[in-house]
């Protein structure tokens, strides 16, 4: 690994670990927050899984976001690049040859 990875690697570990510690008692999440005694939306869990579990949502997201972006674009060059040598190869097909233009 990298020096620089560690540097940023380590502390966000240790931040991580002490929240963790510091966040274990019991926390109801609903997910239908209107209505409050609708067990079946409402899961107890300690509060520094929530987080996590946000935090890592979050990753997933931005990553599909990201592979989803690049795809389109890598679409969009192929495409590109189909009408660029199509373009060639048309241009090349209409030049006169060098026989044609002797003086």
């Amino acid at each position: 690994m990298r020096f620089s990875t560690l540097v940023l690697l380590v502390p966000a570990c240790v931040v991580a670990a002490m929240i963790a510690v510091a966040n274990r008692e019991e926390t109801a999440f609903t997910l239908v927050p209107f209505v409050p005694r609708d067990a079946g939306f409402t899961f107890a869990m300690p509060l520094f899984l929530l987080v996590f579990a946000a935090f890592i949502l979050g990753v997933l997201v931005g990553a599909v976001t990201v592979a989803l972006t690049r795809a389109n674009r890598r679409a969009r060059r192929r495409l590109s690049d189909q009408d660029i040598a199509r373009a060639m190869m048309t241009t090349a097909a209409q030049q006169p040859s060098a026989e044609r233009i002797k003086p």
